[in-house]
């Protein structure tokens, strides 16, 4: 098995997670990512777990972003329709389906761990993620702390002012935590005058703090990468004061609380809503796509429609 490198410069060690940047890897010759091995992984993957967008071609629309069905369709053709097509596979926890690749995604962050002074990460997990030549994927924030090491084809990759709420509200956020809304949130061109652009090429890793918005435009080839997220003592409680935040904001009324993350007064709010939650008393109903269409390697654009289509949730 190819041993896993990982590089991170001396004068961004003690950045990490704290701006973005981009540094390299050695995963672009691992084994695990050719032709043939991401043809068995998707054959013998969890399909309940594999997700597979399509979308449009405006950055502005991302209610274009569509689940399609790949019920009985073989990893060739899969990998087929996402190289011929405009699909974004997402294989979602690899890390629970995979142990090859739950020891790639452990021995990376043994290493990031290593290098960088502040970063004590308490687990990690993963995807990989394989999509089409021009794909996109839709101004958006993520719940937990990740990154992506990018392995085949080019990208580009914007990252914006995290916990800034002139790219991101707070009460966006708090619902996306608590996973009553997707991660797609409002975009206006302007927000790229303050983005950090990178054109990522296959052996980078890219970073950005916790939250940070951002959206990526593949731009040749076959794009394939490592999606990772990573569980510390402080995304955790960011977590959990932002969830505490929604439910006293939503089912209480109280306005306007304090996002600080550290001191008696949020340790307060997260002990009570832990203890309300337990007893079931913050309901949540979590936002789940449903398959509007089907993949086809055989037809033009590889993507046909279910009969029974309805829209997405936005």
């Amino acid at each position: 098995m190819t041993a896993i490198k990982v590089q991170l410069p001396s004068a961004l060690r003690y950045d990490f997670g704290q701006r973005p940047m981009v540094a390299a890897h050695n995963l672009a010759v691992h084994p695990l990512f050719t032709d043939q091995a991401l043809i068995e992984l998707l054959d013998r993957f969890p399909r309940q777990h594999l997700y597979a967008f399509t979308m449009g071609d405006d950055v502005m629309r991302p209610e274009e972003n569509r689940l399609a069905s790949h019920e009985g369709i073989s990893g060739a053709e899969l990998l087929e329709a996402v190289r011929n097509g405009r699909f974004w596979l997402n294989l979602t926890r690899i890390d629970l389906a995979d142990a090859s690749y739950r020891e790639l995604i452990e021995q990376i962050y043994e290493q990031l761990a290593s290098f960088a002074p502040n970063f004590k990460p308490k687990s990690c997990q993963g995807a990989v993620l394989i999509s089409s030549p021009r794909a996109l994927v839709y101004y958006h924030a993520d719940a937990p702390a990740n990154m992506l090491w990018h392995v085949r084809g080019r990208k580009r990759i914007w990252v914006y002012p995290a916990m800034d709420q002139r790219y991101l509200a707070r009460d966006v956020l708090e619902d996306i935590f608590a996973g009553v809304r997707h991660e797609y949130i409002p975009y206006q061109r302007s927000f790229d005058e303050a983005a950090i652009c990178y054109d990522v090429e296959p052996g980078q890793w890219v970073s950005w703090p916790h939250n940070a918005p951002h959206r990526v435009t593949n731009l040749e080839g076959l794009n394939v990468s490592l999606a990772t997220e990573h569980f510390t003592t402080e995304t955790l409680r960011r977590q959990r004061v932002y969830v505490a935040n929604r439910f006293l904001r939503t089912r209480v009324g109280v306005k306007n609380l304090s996002p600080r993350e550290e001191g008696a007064v949020a340790m307060l709010k997260t002990m009570g809503h832990r203890a309300i939650a337990k007893l079931g008393m913050d309901p949540l109903q979590y936002k789940r796509y449903k398959p509007v269409l089907r993949i086809n390697a055989r037809v033009p654009g590889c993507v046909t429609a279910l009969s029974d289509a309805t829209s997405l949730p936005a």
